[in-house]
């Protein structure tokens, strides 16, 4: 009675199994029984009472107290009964306890391939080790991926979105990524972003209705010929990208006239040098010493390496036979060789933040007796400067004790009216402030849309076009859309025409995005997820391992 109670409890769907024992060993626990009576054919299935033979089968069960449970079961093979059934002899089916030919019970399986699906190969040996549940990382991945490459029966699908992914940061090789969209859930994964295989996936599914994806010219073209009766519905996300990005271009090419007034105060006071001051004398620094001896070895090195390359060069040896006597690298050998002197090299243009960009005001005030760096920071702050300090003395350390520094008087005024009264502002910075509404615009932000509308030609133009935009694909209409590329077209400003003829190149699916509700915003959210298990598994995972982690977990996955 208490056997059968608790084996019962242990293994509930073991119903035409008999308990036979229990015997604990050092390696864990035992559990011996027999099978059922009688058997049924598979093929026909008759049932069969005549024996072939009999066999232990083991079976790796779930642990107790962390110990491991083995089952053993006493399977007995059957003849059929049954003349004219292709099947003569057959084993028992273990129904409920576990699948054919394999070394689980079905609730090991499971627990396994959940663990997988949650943390990999690596990160789910670790854990199911500490579980008392031996298992390597390799089993994990075969379980969890030997679902996923059996055909799928999915739901019916309707709405459908497309969106690529890359393997690698920087490389040209992307796969391809589908979601249903009703759902949100991943249903497939593509390992190139090619028309043809997108076309042949899309021709397997033909109740697909609708279909989300962004502009990319491939997608379009494997919808037109894979799917003809789905519509195509352009991602509002990439539509006001592609438009910001043309309005950037725009105000790049606008660049002198992005700027706006700066609240700096109207006058700073500089304490001036009194006429019978003492002058400290400073001793040179040795970093800038250091720094001039460098650059002159490093001048030296480059000079000698340049001499040897043209030497080289007028006996007669080939670009490669330099490199490969010299060991120089192949860039500064093709250029070298075009050249008759080496050149001094290139400094970058100062931008705004920079301390060379304030070279000329930290000059007019270090001739007129301002050195301190401290001082100097403070003032050129409100200009707009956002670096550190260290930067700003490495500019000043080579003007000390300079011959026409000291030439000039070290007398100042009271007080030094501050001339430069305008800050830059890049085209990134005004593209995205373009595209805001007022009312989420802080106030220096609104200060400074106000300054550009005045400022920047065509900057009011672009901001009314772009809101109108934004709305347009919130709650418009196709026939409001098509008024505001007339509009858009009718400004003159190059790069919202080139922004409208690529919308006409698309329009369907650019309409479909006014008319429809669907976005690719699940699609950029698994986007995330898949980028997360790749590197979670160091970005080694191929297409199978990613597409098993990312399809939905399947109630009897495990078991098929």
């Amino acid at each position: 009675m208490t056997q059968s109670w608790w084996w019962r409890e242990w293994l509930p769907n073991a119903g035409t199994l008999t308990l036979i024992g229990v015997t604990t060993t050092p390696a864990g626990t035992v559990v011996e029984a027999d099978g059922p009576s009688f058997g049924r054919c598979p093929s026909c299935g008759r049932r069969s009472e005549r024996r072939h033979s009999r066999y232990w089968r083991s079976l790796k069960d779930l642990p107790a107290q962390g110990r491991a449970i083995v089952l053993r079961v006493h399977v007995t093979r059957w003849r059929c009964q049954n003349g004219r059934c292709v099947t003569a002899i057959f084993a028992d089916r273990l129904v409920g306890v576990s699948a054919a030919r394999v070394h689980r019970t079905d609730r090991c399986r499971t627990i396994v391939h959940l663990v997988g699906h949650a943390l990999g190969g690596r990160g789910g040996e670790r854990l199911l080790h500490r579980l008392g549940m031996a298992v390597s990382d390799d089993t994990i991945l075969r379980l969890l991926k030997r679902p996923a490459n059996e055909a799928l029966a999915p739901d019916p699908l309707h709405v459908v979105g497309i969106d690529d992914w890359a393997w690698q940061k920087g490389q040209q090789h992307f796969g391809t990524i589908l979601v249903d969209l009703e759902r949100r859930r991943v249903i497939d994964l593509l390992p190139t972003r090619a028309a043809g295989s997108v076309a042949t996936w899309l021709a397997a599914h033909r109740s697909i209705q609708t279909i989300s994806r962004d502009r990319h010219g491939p997608y379009a073209e494997a919808i037109r010929s894979g799917a003809p009766q789905a519509r195509e519905v352009a991602d509002r996300f990439h539509l006001v990208s592609n438009l910001r990005d043309a309005v950037q271009q725009e105000l790049g090419r606008l660049r002198r006239f992005l700027v706006v007034p700066h609240h700096a105060p109207p006058s700073v006071i500089v304490p001036g040098t009194a006429s019978g001051a003492r002058v400290v004398r400073r001793t040179r620094s040795s970093g800038v010493d250091q720094e001039r001896r460098l650059g002159h070895e490093r001048r030296a090195v480059q000079l000698e390496r340049f001499h040897l390359v043209k030497r080289l060069q007028g006996a007669g040896l080939s670009a490669a036979a330099i490199m490969r006597e010299t060991g120089i690298g192949r860039k500064f050998v093709l250029t070298w060789t075009r050249l008759r002197e080496l050149p001094f090299r290139n400094r970058m243009e100062p931008r705004v933040g920079m301390p060379e960009f304030y070279r000329e005001y930290l000059w007019r005030r270090w001739t007129e007796g301002c050195q301190s760096v401290k001082r100097l920071m403070a003032e050129i702050q409100p200009l707009g400067y956002v670096g550190g300090y260290a930067g700003l003395a490495k500019l000043v350390a080579r003007w000390r004790y300079d011959a026409a520094a000291l030439a000039r008087p070290r007398r100042v005024p009271a007080t030094v009216a501050v001339t430069i009264v305008t800050r830059h502002v890049s085209p990134q910075v005004a593209a995205a402030l373009l595209g805001q509404p007022r009312a989420l615009l802080t106030d220096r932000q609104i200060e400074i849309v106000d300054a550009l509308k005045h400022h920047c030609p065509g900057f009011t133009t672009m901001r009314r076009l772009m809101l109108s935009f934004r709305t347009i694909l919130r709650v418009g209409k196709v026939r409001t859309l098509h008024r505001w590329m007339a509009r858009a077209t009718a400004t003159e400003i190059d790069a919202m025409q080139r922004f409208v003829r690529k919308l006409r190149q698309d329009l369907g699916a650019v309409e479909g995005a006014v008319t429809e509700r669907w976005s690719n915003g699940p699609v950029e959210g698994h986007i995330n997820r898949l980028k997360t298990l790749r590197r979670q598994m160091y970005g080694r995972a191929g297409v199978d391992l990613l597409r098993a982690r990312l399809l939905p977990l399947v109630d009897n996955a495990a078991a098929r």
